[in-house]
C-alpha cells in the first residue's frame, strides 16, 4: 500500500466518540488524546536538527518527576520552578540505540497532556535520571 498505509487503514469514527468535536459534553480532550494515539504523528523528541542546541522542540532538559506508584506512571513533572500536574498519559514508548557503543542510549518514554500542552518525558535508564525530551505542538 506505500507510506500512507497507516492513514488510509486509520478508523475515523471509534466508538464513543461524537461526531461533532465542538458539540461534546466532555471537551476537546478525548478527541485530542485519540489524534495523539495515531501512528502518523511525528514525536517532538525524535526531530534532529544540526543547529538544536537544546531550545524549542527538543529540550533535553532535566526535571524533577513525581511518580505514580499505583498506575506506575508520572503525575507530576517540575521544570523552570513550575509544577506541571500530569492530566492523561497519551503514549509510552522505550528506545534502545547503539547499544554496541559507549554513546548508546536507553530511555523510556512518556507523551503526556499537562496543563493545557503535550510533553514528552523520558527516563534516562544509563543516567538514572528524568528529563524533559521535548515539548509537542
Amino acid at each position: 500500500m506505500g507510506r500512507n498505509a497507516e492513514i488510509k487503514r486509520f478508523d475515523s469514527t471509534p466508538g464513543g466518540q461524537p461526531m461533532d468535536l465542538f458539540q461534546a459534553k466532555e471537551g476537546r480532550l478525548p478527541v485530542i488524546i485519540e489524534l495523539l494515539r495515531s501512528p502518523w504523528i511525528i514525536r517532538a523528541s525524535e526531530l534532529s536538527m544540526p543547529e538544536d542546541t537544546g531550545t524549542g522542540k527538543r529540550l533535553n532538559a532535566p526535571v524533577a518527576v513525581a511518580w505514580d506508584e499505583r498506575r506506575c506512571c508520572p503525575s507530576a513533572f517540575e521544570f523552570n520552578g513550575r509544577t506541571y500536574r500530569v492530566d492523561a498519559i497519551v503514549q509510552v514508548w522505550a528506545v534502545e540505540r547503539r547499544w554496541w557503543t559507549p554513546r548508546r542510549v536507553s530511555r523510556r518514554y512518556w507523551r503526556v497532556l499537562a496543563r493545557g500542552g503535550t510533553y514528552d518525558l523520558a527516563y534516562d535508564r544509563l543516567r538514572k535520571c528524568w528529563i524533559l525530551a521535548g515539548i509537542v505542538d
